[in-house]
């Protein structure tokens, strides 16, 4: 049977979850009646958080026990670029991926800016133990040969994180250092220290997506992937801005400057001095504009990699790795994932939900489900992490999108636990049940 819940279905998958955290007890002190609570009767509540920590746990909790859920459509597995280095290590992800019961395999073919494929536009990578192989079609030859769909990950803004600059000097990051990103206090990606000590937000080097030679550059790239090589589908990570405060690039804001009169600059002082938010409200919504510019680099980026694919007449899926809040998503990060669902831009979006906090978890894949109607909830893949929780709570996470109606789930990732694979069991029997 098929499963989409509906909204009152929603108040009481919350409402079992706050019976679960609380106690009945808690639940009356509320002034809701328990009798109001249509789901299975009170014996099936009892065990608070202990019994969400099992597999069973939350659907017995909403639903009764043994409730039958629809099969996944979508199983996916992220591997990284660590497993994309020879053979060897594509051949054991490949291999765990089939025999696992995966239907999709993302594999990590753009790492910061370098290449685990053959290109003219990009260094190979120096963790390619061999410069003459070409991981990618390696990836793609064999997924097929296993029947899995084989998708090119790629990292899209996030240009360069290790310590120390990249060893090849054809590499981005040497040759445009006009293209990195500067945020709203002139603080140039350019003239970071990759080597002094970092606060936990800093996630790397990022290209601007302002800059008008970025999305051109990127486009060029990612063409030559779609072109010459037989994958599924593309799938782009990281393709939003590094945070609330940035494309303010030099060259960016001069082309912002001549095509709507005004610098972005002046605006920051009476944002933070008045009422004034990024719905555009002070200053005469010139916030607004400058937040909807960012918005669009963005998306034109992803509308000019739609056509791409569409010109070429290849069957190829566009995907993103996206923010899983899409209200945060849209607003600090300008990634605007929901409109480019609803615009047909976008074949899928994979929300990274990879939160421990069941809670948390929860409220974004309520937010999810509420943003979108049905039809284009079919073309969300919810994003699961194993790598900072126990794999029976990873599995809950996937029982609680299947609940609601997500026939699609992805792992993050194979190489978290590949060294000791007997991790996975919990979560493949619920991917597989």
């Amino acid at each position: 049977m098929n499963i989409t819940i509906t909204t009152s279905w929603k108040v009481v998958v919350t409402a079992a979850f706050f019976v679960a955290l609380t106690g009945p007890s808690s639940w009356l002190r509320t002034g809701l009646g328990a009798e109001d609570l249509s789901g299975p009767p009170r014996a099936t509540r009892r065990g608070g958080l202990a019994r969400w920590l099992r597999p069973e746990g939350y659907a017995e909790a909403v639903y009764g026990q043994g409730q039958e859920l629809e099969p996944l459509r979508i199983k996916g597995l992220w591997i990284l670029r660590e497993s994309m280095v020879d053979r060897e290590e594509i051949d054991a992800a490949l291999t765990f991926a089939r025999e696992s019961g995966f239907n999709h395999v993302f594999v990590q073919v753009r790492g910061r800016g370098d290449a685990y494929y053959n290109s003219l536009l990009v260094p190979k990578s120096p963790l390619v133990r061999d410069s003459r192989f070409d991981p990618l079609v390696y990836a793609v030859t064999r997924g097929h040969e296993l029947g899995l769909n084989v998708h090119a990950w790629v990292t899209t803004y996030l240009l360069w994180s290790a310590r120390t600059p990249p060893e090849t000097g054809n590499h981005a990051y040497r040759m445009h250092p006009e293209w990195l990103e500067v945020d709203a206090g002139g603080n140039a990606h350019r003239d970071i220290d990759l080597g002094a000590p970092r606060n936990e937000s800093f996630e790397g080097i990022f290209l601007s997506p302002v800059h008008p030679e970025v999305n051109g550059y990127l486009q060029a790239v990612f063409t030559e992937i779609l072109l010459n090589y037989n994958i599924d589908g593309l799938h782009l990570d990281y393709c939003r801005f590094a945070d609330l405060d940035y494309g303010y690039n030099e060259e960016g804001l001069g082309v912002f400057r001549s095509r709507h009169g005004f610098d972005p600059r002046d605006i920051n002082s009476v944002q933070n001095l008045s009422t004034g938010n990024e719905t555009g409200q002070g200053q005469d919504g010139k916030l607004a504009v400058w937040n909807d510019y960012r918005r669009r680099k963005v998306t034109d980026l992803m509308t000019a990699l739609h056509a791409v694919i569409s010109l070429s007449g290849k069957d190829v899926m566009l995907t993103a790795a996206v923010k899983p809040n899409a209200r945060v998503a849209r607003h600090k990060y300008y990634q605007d994932w929901v409109q480019w669902l609803r615009d047909g831009i976008l074949d899928y979006a994979l929300p990274m939900n990879y939160t421990p906090e069941l809670g948390e978890y929860m409220e974004n894949v309520t937010i999810v489900s509420d943003s979108l109607s049905e039809r284009f909830r079919s073309r969300v893949i919810m994003g699961v992490a194993t790598y900072n929780q126990d794999a029976l709570a990873t599995a809950e996470k996937i029982r609680v999108a299947r609940l609601y109606g997500f026939g699609a789930v992805c792992v993050f990732s194979y190489d978290s636990h590949k060294t000791n694979l007997a991790h996975f069991k919990p979560i493949l029997e619920m991917l597989n049940r």
